[in-house]
């Protein structure tokens, strides 16, 4: 009888287990909180050159972006991008341009070098995600910088009533880390500083 029990609770958690171990390659796009607001006399002048992943945590995979882990700190959920973070930054800079009006479609004025310093997500006691940016505003074709900056955000959620463990919702992880990684875009663009580095 006793035997038949733990078959039964075999039979129930092991689905839960081989779903809860594994990685979720999910998109990753620009998702500001409140769309930006055109900047005055915009131009489409900024054009995004290299962008350089310089990310510790992220030096042996790429696409990795966070974890999801157990009650022993043991890594049970990853959350990873479709394609290498770097692709996803680049991105998420020409969509900000795009909404603010300054995108240039090639060859603009300016460029915009970026550097990954840090874009990570973890869950553990709670759901906590950074990303770290450092920028260069190169004028072309004089290759003269114009304007540098760093943009960093630091997101915590959850408490108590968070689902931990094989009970994390990795899409949960994932908006967590679209909040970091949106809010330190939006604080570098946004700058009166840049702005005026176009003007």
């Amino acid at each position: 009888m006793r035997f038949r029990g733990l078959r039964l609770a075999a039979a129930f958690l092991l689905p839960m287990l081989l779903a809860a171990c594994g990685s979720s390659q999910l998109a990753m796009p620009y998702s500001p909180a409140n769309p930006p607001r055109p900047v005055a006399n915009a131009r489409p002048v900024v054009a995004v050159g290299a962008v350089v992943d310089d990310r510790r945590g992220g030096r042996e995979d790429a696409n990795w972006i966070g974890t999801i882990r157990g009650g022993y700190g043991n890594p049970i959920k990853r959350l990873e991008a479709p394609t290498p973070v770097r692709d996803v930054v680049a991105q998420a800079f020409r969509d900000a341009l795009g909404a603010r009006g300054l995108l240039a479609a090639s060859g603009g004025g300016y460029e915009l070098r970026v550097t990954i310093a840090e874009f990570d997500a973890t869950q553990y006691m709670r759901r906590e995600a950074t990303a770290e940016f450092r920028a260069s505003l190169v004028q072309q074709p004089s290759g003269r910088v114009v304007w540098t900056s760093q943009g960093r955000s630091h997101v915590v959620e959850g408490g108590l009533t968070l689902a931990t463990g094989i009970f994390g919702d990795v899409e949960e992880l994932r908006r967590t880390a679209l909040r970091a990684m949106s809010e330190a875009i939006d604080g570098m663009l946004d700058r009166p500083d840049f702005a005026a580095a176009i003007r």
